[in-house]
Formats: C-alpha cells, sequence, structure tokens
C-alpha cells in the first residue's frame, strides 16, 4: 500500500428505540506506514471550532491488525476506542474544549478485517455505554486505499 491514502468511514447510528439509525460518512486524506505488524493511518476530520462558523481539525489514529482496531482522537473532542470480538472497552470521551469527560463503554460484537494489496476494509459491529447506560449499537465500514 502507497504511503497516501483515502480513509472513508460510513456508519450507523440506532439509538435505543428508534429507527432507522443515524448515518454518517467522512471522507479524508490520509498517512499509511505498516511497522511492527501493524497498519497504522493518521488522517485529520473537520469539526466545528470553539467560535461559531470556526472549523478545527480532531487528529486520529488508526491502528489495525487482524484482531482487533483501535482509534484515537485528539482536539476538539478527544476519545480512546478499542474494538475486539467479544471485548468490553471502557474509557472516556471528551467534550468540545474538554468541558466535559464522559465514561463510555464498548462492547464489541463482530470485528472484520480484510486485507488487500492496496486495500483494508473493516467491519464493525458494537453497542455504546454512556455512564454504564446502554445509549445505542453502531455499526462502522472503513475503508483505507491507496491514492
Amino acid at each position: 500500500m502507497n504511503q497516501n491514502v483515502l480513509v472513508t468511514i460510513r456508519g450507523t447510528e440506532n439509538e435505543y428505540g428508534t429507527t432507522p439509525g443515524t448515518e454518517i460518512e467522512t471522507i479524508q486524506p490520509g498517512i499509511y506506514n505498516f511497522m511492527q505488524d501493524k497498519h497504522i493511518i493518521t488522517y485529520e476530520e473537520p469539526c466545528d471550532g470553539p467560535a461559531p462558523g470556526s472549523k478545527s481539525f480532531v487528529k486520529s489514529l488508526l491502528k489495525i491488525t487482524s484482531g482487533s482496531v483501535s482509534l484515537i482522537k485528539r482536539g476538539q473532542t478527544s476519545s480512546d476506542m478499542v474494538f475486539k470480538k467479544g471485548y468490553h472497552h471502557s474509557g472516556i470521551y471528551k467534550t468540545a474544549g474538554g468541558s466535559l469527560s464522559l465514561p463510555i463503554d464498548i462492547i464489541t460484537s463482530e470485528l472484520v478485517v480484510t486485507e488487500d494489496t492496496d486495500c483494508i476494509d473493516i467491519y464493525i459491529n458494537y453497542s455504546l455505554e454512556i455512564g454504564h447506560s446502554y445509549t445505542s449499537m453502531h455499526t462502522i465500514y472503513i475503508n483505507i486505499h491507496s491514492v
């Protein structure tokens, strides 16, 4: 895979008791490296800035192995998420500007990582708890491919 990649993330969020789910999609340029048996991708996502109408960026680090995916985000919001099938990950989600920190729990029910020469596809299905209360079920598709 080339160092310059395109990261496409599509997902749905099904909140407790609601259908259909909210859909998200982002496509961002990124940098790919392979080291210590891990695929490492860095990219930035735009988000609303602290002032109305302003923009800032969240720096994201994606680490991929055949059995796990971790996503670390730093910036206007921050979080550390680890996805492994059957794994319960506890972490902290920091809201814009770090004004509020919420305990989150991620329970991964499915994780499929498919690798090809110039492409990595990831499917993740997980439930999210905030403050130890179930809030939503999420499905995420991540595609990383050479530019």
